[in-house]
């Protein structure tokens, strides 16, 4: 799973990956907000893909924050 955010103003604007039903339903909920602000992708489904798409959010948001990746 990827998500993609604006570096200027930390909005997500895409996640991608998975063949999860959940997959549209992340979307829905997670492209439009701040990466500080959106709700964890662990807390919106219950797949593998919205495991996985949460360690990608943990990776942004450290990006976001400066951090280096792990």
């Amino acid at each position: 799973m990827k998500i993609v955010f604006a570096k200027t103003n930390g909005m997500i604007v895409n996640i991608s990956g998975g063949g999860c039903p959940d997959v549209p339903y992340l979307y829905t909920r997670l492209v439009g907000s701040h990466l500080e602000t959106a709700l964890r992708p662990r807390d919106l489904g219950f797949t593998l893909c919205s495991l996985m798409l949460d360690r990608a959010w943990e990776e942004a948001l450290s990006i976001w924050k400066g951090g280096k990746l792990s």
